[in-house]
């Protein structure tokens, strides 16, 4: 376990750098750290997951990453007890979903339920990065239409109402990307998320409001069919 803490906490610190977050992975740093996250020690798999987010920054790694198993593995993570582990998986996740492709393989190998259900955790980290994933993984029909089947615009909506800036940050953009398909447009208004993006159209941090304002504009500014 020792030596497994090491090797995790060696990749993590290695793989903040943003001149090292490629060469970690065509050096094989991906074989090394994939198998840590089924440890059991915690502390080793949230230092393999924290690596793991760290590196899908590159948008070359989120392409290798996910080829080589690490959407699969980093699921596994998300129901995990420990709210660091689930933070940094949530966040890896957020980060491959940024590519066309792993929205589709994150969506499919069922990583849209465990997200939403980190929605509801008591720790706004956790909430930030959950919600973040999701934000991500709605710019595609299909998982816009699955994210809005699976209850999470209300939790979102919630989101909307924290004191965070961050968190609020995450959840305007997730009711942005959320908000063009029909039947979420009626689930948010319904959950009061129209009132919502009202008040925060008007935050005094742009970029929440920018991305309510959008948000209101795909919900047809009040114009309810």
């Amino acid at each position: 376990m020792v030596l497994q803490r090491e090797v995790a906490e060696r990749l993590a610190n290695e793989a903040v750098k943003a001149d090292r977050q490629q060469q970690i992975v065509e050096l094989g740093g991906l074989k090394l750290l994939l198998p840590l996250t089924k440890s059991e020690d915690n502390e080793v798999q949230r230092l393999a997951a924290h690596a793991l987010a760290n590196l899908s920054v590159s948008t070359d790694n989120q392409i290798k990453l996910a080829r080589q198993g690490g959407v699969e593995m980093l699921i596994t993570l998300l129901p995990n007890k420990n709210v660091h582990v689930q933070r940094q998986a949530a966040k890896a996740l957020a980060n491959l979903g940024v590519n066309v492709e792993n929205k589709i393989t994150i969506a499919e190998l069922g990583g849209i339920p465990p997200l939403v259900n980190l929605i509801e955790s008591s720790e706004e980290n956790v909430q930030i990065e959950a919600v973040a994933a999701l934000a991500n993984l709605a710019v595609n029909d299909e998982n816009e239409v699955s994210i809005g089947e699976s209850g999470a615009l209300p939790l979102i909506v919630q989101c909307g109402r924290s004191s965070n800036v961050e968190l609020l940050s995450q959840a305007s953009r997730a009711l942005r990307n959320l908000s063009v398909d029909a039947a979420n447009k009626e689930i948010i208004y319904d959950c009061g998320g129209y009132e919502l993006l009202q008040e925060l159209s008007e935050s005094r941090h742009e970029r929440i409001a920018a991305q309510a304002r959008r948000a209101l504009v795909n919900l047809g500014k009040g114009n309810r069919k």
